[in-house]
């Protein structure tokens, strides 16, 4: 890569070899592709740009940059607009890694998703993986005391054909782990924020520049000015050790859970899911808990936080956790929702790939790191291609913002309905709400 003002890049891994820099096309109808890309068809590079400037640095624009750079039509003509990322034992952004997402992933980059989750997970791979999720309600004794009620499985591998559902990795150690696999790809950086659109184009590797914004932000010269958003997702975690947790016998090896109580018309929900992490060596799981609030003078953002903390505590004890250096891993956020609708809104030579992936309430389903490796990947094909590529992320993220918002009737307007399931019935009344397609265990 090179760079103008980024430090120097670390290479621990080889340039992809001539015969990787194709992606492979990718199965699944809840991915939603292109006609060309799911065909398999050999791509015809006929971009409308002659240079890409990608604004973020996170998952979604790192993706996209690797994609681009290995296009013969990109490659050279591509610049990040952000800081390569940093490793930091804080657990800021998602942390559930869908196998599904790692197709995205090795997509963009162009390599074997299994080479991806060996530089990720080493020889604890297995230790990691989350065969099944199950389900519970938890309440609250005179003491105050966390119980955990009768548990239920609503997700099974054997639902895939065998496959691994998901895994738990820090977004910094999946952000640095795609970032050293680019380490073969000319990509120029720059650290400075821009200021508005033009800015941007300044910063182009070629006259005909195309400007993807990767993070939220507000760009002027780009479309109106956002609403205030009327919807929060307020959250909080942390990762754990599990010293007691096979003696409590509520959340076995390799398993997930999803575990909450309705409190205040929603629910305070949470998923603890397997995790390793070189910067956390004791934790053996992550846990957050999150809850859709309302915005306006009665949302309390500091309590609702608080009340998020001592969820985990309470319930991470009750599973036999125990919390892994809190002062320096717990990750707290209170994160604007956007529209459930399609956006229309177009300017040209922008597109706003972190609104477009959002898809509704953010971390409630279809996390955070598939939403971004997916519209990453098709924006990438689309732009190769010279098409237009809002109206195929429109297309791609229309069957995750339908699951985001089913699942937020269930936590939200209805959550009377999920606390009953949780109570009496989690995994027959999860099963409900269950997604269709290969949107977990994706294709190994």
């Amino acid at each position: 890569m090179a760079d103008s003002d980024a430090p120097n890049l670390r290479s621990p891994i080889a340039p992809l070899a001539p015969d990787q820099r194709r992606a492979a096309a990718i199965a699944g109808r809840d991915a939603r592709l292109p006609d060309w890309v799911v065909s398999g068809r050999p791509i015809v590079e006929r971009p409308r740009y002659d240079s890409v400037i990608v604004v973020g640095a996170g998952i979604g624009g790192l993706c996209l940059a690797a994609r681009l750079a290995r296009s013969p039509a990109f490659a050279g003509r591509v610049t990040i607009v952000g800081k390569p990322p940093e490793q930091n034992p804080r657990l800021i952004g998602g942390l559930t890694l869908r196998a599904r997402s790692l197709d995205y992933f090795a997509a963009c980059l162009g390599i074997p998703r299994a080479d991806l989750i060996e530089h990720l997970y080493g020889p604890h791979k297995a230790e990691v993986a989350s065969n099944r999720q199950i389900a519970a309600r938890f309440d609250r004794d005179r003491e105050g005391r966390y119980e955990i009620g009768p548990t239920g499985e609503w997700m099974s591998r054997w639902d895939h054909d065998g496959r691994v559902l998901s895994y738990g990795v820090r977004n910094s150690h999946m952000s640095g782990a795609i970032y050293d696999f680019m380490a073969g790809l000319d990509i120029a950086w720059h650290s400075t924020k821009p200021a508005s659109l033009d800015d941007c184009r300044g910063l182009a590797r070629g006259s005909k520049p195309f400007v993807v914004v990767t993070e939220p932000m507000a760009l002027p010269g780009a479309g109106g000015i956002p609403p205030n958003p009327k919807k929060f997702v307020v959250a909080a975690q942390l990762p754990f050790a599990d010293p007691q947790r096979r003696s409590r016998r509520v959340l076995p090896d390799n398993t997930s859970m999803l575990c909450g109580r309705r409190r205040n018309g929603s629910l305070d929900a949470s998923v603890w899911y397997p995790l390793r992490d070189p910067l956390s060596p004791d934790a053996r799981y992550y846990g957050i808990f999150y809850k859709v609030v309302r915005g306006g003078v009665d949302l309390h953002r500091n309590a609702e936080i608080e009340v998020m903390k001592d969820n985990l505590l309470g319930v991470s004890a009750a599973l036999g956790l125990e919390p892994v250096s809190p002062a320096d891993t717990m990750g707290t956020a209170m994160i604007p929702c956007s529209d459930w609708r399609a956006i229309h809104e177009h300017t040209e030579g922008y597109l706003d790939l972190a609104k477009l992936a959002n898809a509704g309430t953010p971390i409630i389903c279809g996390d955070g790191m598939l939403r971004a490796g997916l519209a990453a990947y098709v924006a990438g094909e689309a732009l190769i291609a010279g098409v237009e590529p809002q109206a195929h992320l429109n297309r791609a993220m229309r069957g995750w913002k339908w699951r985001n918002w089913l699942v937020y009737q269930a936590v939200g307007p209805s959550s009377l309905l999920g606390d009953t399931a949780l109570r009496w019935f989690p995994g027959m009344g999860l099963n409900l709400i269950q997604e269709f397609g290969e949107t977990w265990a994706g294709v190994e």
